[in-house]
């Protein structure tokens, strides 16, 4: 009801943000991680939180089942245009903070959710089947995950990086959604070597990037606040904590390759002519 209302009825919920204490104060919008106080966070699984969520749910509902419903050859004109809309998010991100003065390297997009940015904008493009696989088999979990343990919540909800960053893990999820709801991606567990291979290669160039110029990409350099990752810390140290979060990964993969291996294998069909059946081969 709540995603209803934000789609349908945008006044109803400024109403109820302000009966909970939540005005519209658009004064903190330039802010960022380092010009923020406490009380202006936004509280993990709190009003904020779950309307967001709740909003993008129902985006990525609407536009798996529009992409569905659209011809074979509307398709890549929908691809590439979704995936411009990503990257412009990205780049608009990248140059308010360039024109604030505020950039630092830890704004660059060398996460796993900004190598899912790239690797839609060249799906879109090129239709590679490495890609494909990459944004089920990683993009869709590492967007998930951020959402689920967002490390943006110490921003306020009325904030230019909080919004970008709402919208385009939401994007994220919902341009792999839309894929395998219109059948156009089917999970291939045989190309996972490659990506996983690719991977493990972006990991560990930012992991020494990361000790060169104290980044955090791939979090790789420290935990995520409140994610899972601090508990992996407190039992396997750091950075011995990157071990375990690779080997949750092959548990990620069997939930998301499972059922697809049991129920989503292709019944092999023979066909016969008439000249097989007079001239068997066995």
């Amino acid at each position: 009801m709540t995603g209803f209302l934000l789609v349908y009825k945008p006044s109803l919920i400024v109403y109820t943000l302000t009966k909970r204490g939540i005005t519209m104060d658009f004064s903190t919008f330039l802010l960022d991680h380092y010009n923020v106080t406490p009380d202006m966070r936004i509280t993990y699984f709190g009003t904020e939180h779950v309307i967001w969520i709740s909003a993008l749910v129902i985006g990525m509902i609407l536009i798996s089942l529009v992409y569905r419903n659209l011809s074979e050859r509307q398709r890549p004109g929908f691809k590439k245009g979704f995936a411009w809309f990503i990257i412009l998010l990205e780049i608009i991100r990248q140059l308010i903070y360039l024109f604030m003065g505020r950039y630092r390297l830890e704004y660059l997009p060398f996460h796993l959710c900004g190598i899912t940015e790239m690797t839609i904008f060249i799906y879109a493009y090129t239709g590679n089947k490495t890609a494909r696989e990459s944004l089920y088999a990683l993009g869709i979990v590492g967007a998930l995950m951020a959402l689920v343990f967002a490390d943006w919540l110490d921003l306020p909800l009325f904030n230019f990086h909080s919004i970008q960053a709402f919208i385009i893990h939401g994007s994220l999820i919902a341009f792999v959604l839309m894929l395998v709801v219109a059948g156009e991606l089917k999970p291939d567990v045989k190309r996972l070597p490659k990506v996983l291979l690719i991977h493990v290669g972006l990991f560990l160039a930012t992991f020494f990037f990361n000790k060169a110029f104290d980044t955090n990409f791939f979090f790789s350099n420290a935990p995520s606040p409140g994610s899972p990752l601090e508990l992996f810390e407190q039992i396997a140290g750091n950075p011995g904590y990157n071990l375990i979060t690779f080997g949750l990964v092959f548990i990620v993969w069997i939930i998301l390759y499972g059922p697809w291996l049991i129920f989503g294998r292709e019944k092999k069909t023979y066909k016969y002519n008439y000249k097989d059946v007079r001239n068997p081969k066995y």
